[in-house]
Parts: C-alpha cells; sequence; structure tokens
C-alpha cells in the first residue's frame, strides 16, 4: 500500500505509522509546499478541505454522476453553429473552484499563451502584432474538448501529486458529458494504450475539458504547452511573431519568410496543429496583407496600440440598450440564440474586449451589464 494511502488510514483509525512511511509523507508534503500548492493526500481528504461530501466526489471520478453534475447549454456562435457549455453543480464547482484558485492559478503558462490568467489579456496579445504588414490568423476546433483526461491527470502528477489523486482530480475536471456530434472524442483513438498504474475506477472511455467549469481554461493552457513550444520555435525561425489567446492563434511579421507561399506556410503551421493532437478550424482561417485592415481579438493593431472598433463598441451598446429595455430572454430570442444564459455569457464576453482598451466605455459597459439578473441565479 502507499505510504500517503497508510498515512490517510492512519489519520482515520489512529492506527501506528512507521519511520519510513513518515518520512515518504514529509518529503512529499514538502515538495508540494515548496511549489506553494496545497498539500493534498486523498480523494477523502481533497474533500475534507474543500468541505464537501466524499461520495459525490467518488461517483463523480468513477463517471456514474455526469447527468446530475453539469448542465449542458447551447450557444450560438457568430460564425455560424452552436457551442455548447457546461455549468457545474454544486459539491463539483466548488471542488473546481478550489483546484482553480490554488493549483492551477499558481502555475505560469507558456509565454505565447494569453488568455485565462493575470498576466495576460486581450491587449497585451493584440499589442505584440501592432504595425505588422502581415497577419495569419488560424483557429482550434472544439478546443477544449481536444484536451482529454490522460493531459489533465499528466498536468497534477508533473504538479508533484500522487498518481491515483492526480487521476481522481483529472476525472472531477473533465466530463463524458458531451452533444452527440461531439461524443467521438471520448472514444479512445487505436494508439491509446492504458496508463500502467492500476487504479481502482472504469476507463472506458476518457472525458474531455468542459467549456465552462472553473478550471478548463488553465488546463488548457498548461495542455497546450508543447503547441505553444513548437509554434513559437517555428516562429522564431520564419521571422514570425506567435501568439495564442484560447484557441485563437496569431503569427505576424514585417514581411514574409523569404521562398515560402501563404499555402506552405498554412501547411507547415497546421501540421504542427495536427501533431500536438489539435485540429485546425478551416473556415476560419485568414490573411491580411500590406494596406489591408488588421484586426486581433477585435482590436485594431493597425498602430502603435490596440483600438477597439466602432463596430464592436456600437453592438454592445446596442445589446445593452436593448435588454434594458426589454429583458434579457426576449432580447437572446430576437438574437436567435438557444438560451439566455448562452447569450448572457456572449455579453460578458463582448464587454471583456474593452477592458483593456478603453477603460472608460468598459466601465459603462460593466456598470450597465451588472444590472442584467444572472439567467442561472
Amino acid at each position: 500500500m502507499e505510504s500517503w494511502l497508510a498515512h490517510h488510514l492512519y489519520q482515520e483509525a489512529c492506527a501506528p505509522l512507521g519511520e519510513e512511511a513518515a518520512q515518504d509523507i514529509r518529503r512529499y508534503a514538502m515538495s508540494l509546499q515548496e511549489k506553494r500548492l496545497p498539500v493534498v493526500f486523498t480523494l477523502k481528504h481533497l474533500a475534507k478541505i474543500t468541505d464537501t461530501d466524499y461520495r459525490v466526489l467518488h461517483t463523480t471520478v468513477a463517471r456514474r454522476r455526469e447527468d446530475e453534475n453539469y448542465r449542458l447549454f447551447a450557444v450560438k456562435k457568430r460564425s455560424g453553429g452552436r457551442r455548447f457549455l457546461h455549468a457545474p453543480c454544486g459539491t463539483l464547482s466548488i471542488v473546481q473552484e478550489f483546484l482553480n484558485s490554488e493549483i492551477l492559478q499558481r502555475i505560469s503558462p507558456h509565454p505565447a499563451a494569453f488568455a485565462f490568467y493575470p498576466g495576460g489579456g486581450i491587449r497585451e496579445c493584440a499589442q505584440r502584432h501592432c504595425d505588422a504588414k502581415w497577419l495569419l490568423h488560424f483557429d482550434l476546433k472544439d478546443f477544449f474538448h481536444h484536451v482529454t483526461e490522460v493531459e489533465v491527470f499528466e498536468i497534477f502528477k508533473s504538479l508533484g501529486y500522487r498518481p491515483l489523486l492526480a487521476f481522481e482530480m483529472s476525472r472531477i475536471c473533465t466530463t463524458t458529458k458531451l452533444p452527440r456530434r461531439l461524443s467521438k472524442l471520448c472514444k479512445f483513438p487505436k494508439s491509446y494504450r492504458d496508463p500502467d498504474e492500476n487504479f481502482p475506477y472504469p476507463v472506458s472511455r476518457w472525458g474531455v475539458l468542459p467549456q465552462g467549469a472553473s478550471t478548463s481554461p488553465m488546463l488548457s493552457n498548461l495542455a497546450a504547452r508543447s503547441l505553444d513550444d513548437e509554434l513559437s520555435t517555428y516562429a522564431r525561425s520564419n521571422g514570425f511573431v506567435y501568439t495564442r489567446y484560447a484557441d485563437d492563434l496569431t503569427f505576424s511579421a514585417a514581411r514574409l519568410p523569404k521562398g515560402k507561399s501563404i499555402s506552405r506556410i498554412r501547411k507547415e503551421i497546421v501540421g504542427l496543429v495536427v501533431e500536438c493532437g489539435f485540429v485546425e478550424n478551416k473556415s476560419k482561417f485568414r490573411v491580411s496583407g500590406p494596406g489591408s485592415r488588421k484586426v486581433v481579438l477585435g482590436l485594431l493593431v493597425d498602430g502603435e496600440r490596440p483600438r477597439l472598433t466602432k463596430a464592436t463598441a456600437k453592438r454592445i451598446d446596442r445589446l445593452l440598450h436593448a435588454i434594458s429595455k426589454y429583458g434579457l430572454v426576449e432580447v437572446s430570442r430576437h438574437e436567435r440564440f438557444d438560451s439566455a444564459y448562452g447569450f448572457y455569457n456572449h455579453i460578458s464576453g463582448l464587454i471583456a474586449y474593452t477592458k483593456d482598451v478603453d477603460v472608460g466605455r468598459w466601465e459603462d459597459f460593466n456598470g450597465r451589464f451588472q444590472k442584467i439578473p444572472s439567467p442561472i441565479s
């Protein structure tokens, strides 16, 4: 039996603990403390730390609570189609918040990643591409859902958590509850091999990151580190500046690399994306050359500083005015959203664009937005 588990049983049953096991426990705890991470021994210990029901966590890890753990919402995308958001419920939400705030937010992502952590931001990301003559924009398809519990397990394990606990945390942060068209992402690929560890839980399908859980953004950043490494290396070798904001990949340059066409550059970049386990959204590939309008993450980058587009500001103002007059539900229907929750999150995302670029507009928009009751409160 693992000494860390023996230690936990000792705490529960007051049984004697051998010196060798006690030293192992101290080394484990000190290793986590040196990294400024919370010391967690077992799933039951995690339940105690978060003041939650252990049975809920255990059945979650065993994949017996998928329907109870998440409410699924469809959100209309401006580019067409739908994006599905997971709203975690009760106990799961509490534990995910703990894992995010106490563990994940203490880890720095790749320098090319700008989303989901205090040191990043839309303005900082767009600033890297100001005054560029060429912009190449790529988008990753179903970004969160291409990060599986295997990658999440490796993240927690690499931070120093015991393998079984890392696996249990990975199950808490992932789900197999997906819309039918996406359910194939939970199937093991032909190349999959079971991990060496013999965990006491069923492993018939793997879970993926739910879009909507507080843990998913930073986990996606950490899981995409190898992608950021590969693309950063490619960018440096070819005279590009590379950034990633969630699923948005941007390359900019004063000139294209000598002897390379746009089609060849795209093929090389997409090849690296696929090698790292992600998929390009082909419909969102864009190229902006000399003399054309250049936009990164909704911000104009044709000068020394990023600027908010007039169209974006007018659209936010129009939607907030309509909501104040007709109500969130009615406006969401008029805008052809599938749910008020999805529309609410859409407005929140639009307002986030303005925060780092135009503080005055953001204060106005955010003040008006805060008066709108949350549809799930």
